[in-house]
């Protein structure tokens, strides 16, 4: 049986998806009833989605100004 790639995950990643993911952490954090080991993880994949979506965010500033920067050369 032939393997099945994995998608790429630049493709299949999600702002809107990434930033939902962050609140059910900011959530689970808020509860306070998990232990220490669950906090410290969670609080880490909290941050990397929070980079993932500063970098996203970066580069769509990074094309709108480009465009507006068209825009007013025209």
């Amino acid at each position: 049986m032939p393997k099945k790639n994995a998608p790429n995950p630049a493709e299949t990643w999600s702002y809107e998806t990434t930033v939902a993911t962050v609140e059910g952490i900011i959530a689970d954090l808020e509860s306070g009833s998990l232990p220490l080991a669950a906090v410290l993880s969670q609080f880490e994949q909290a941050v990397q989605a929070l980079q993932q979506c500063e970098t996203y965010l970066h580069e769509k500033q990074q094309q709108v100004d480009l465009l507006i920067e068209t825009l007013a050369d025209n």
